[in-house]
């Protein structure tokens, strides 16, 4: 299980064409559209028991949204992955991410040490190296999070929203 960031219909098919080009570039496999996303907390396998928990610490955690401006593609040339990533995370995405750390570690969720690295997979199996550049920034409005599960199938994984919350952007006042 895990939770994350899943874009709208609109921001999915960007993301979808993006992949497929920066996939034919790095002669890797692009991600597929049903599965892009922005992993928030990765989880690992999690007893039937203690999902309840995960929906109590997600419905606990404060309700705010941001627009994401994914302008830089990059790679991590170890494990063969392209990426995209916004150049500067808004604070409200920062503070969802850091409360939801401490409620799942307060929980007894054991977390990745790795530090937070806000991005969508695009492509795997890269071949070729993704120089990091900077791209027409690809504009998401977060305005919902999710918990997911994760089946591995011989085709490959299965995600199932298991819950879904909104999030609220604030609008500027002049």
């Amino acid at each position: 299980m895990f939770y994350a960031l899943v874009p709208d219909a609109g921001v999915r098919l960007a993301f979808d064409e993006l992949a497929r080009t920066v996939a034919r570039r790095v002669r890797g496999r692009a991600v597929s559209a049903e599965h892009l996303h922005l992993t928030m907390a990765f989880l690992g396998e999690v007893p039937a028991a203690s999902v309840h928990v995960l929906h109590t610490i997600g419905a606990g955690l404060p309700p705010a949204g941001a627009v994401l401006n994914f302008d830089t593609l990059g790679a991590w040339r170890a494990s063969g992955v392209a990426w995209a990533a916004p150049s500067v995370v808004p604070p409200p995405i920062v503070a969802l991410h850091a409360a939801l750390a401490t409620a799942l570690t307060d929980a007894g969720f054991v977390l990745e040490a790795r530090a937070f690295r806000a991005h969508v997979t695009l492509a795997r199996r890269c071949i070729q190296p993704q120089p990091r550049t900077r791209c027409e920034p690809l504009r998401w409005r977060v305005d919902r999070w999710c918990l997911v599960s994760s089946e591995l199938r011989p085709e490959g994984p299965l995600y199932r929203e298991v819950a879904t919350w909104p999030l609220a952007i604030a609008t500027p006042t002049n």
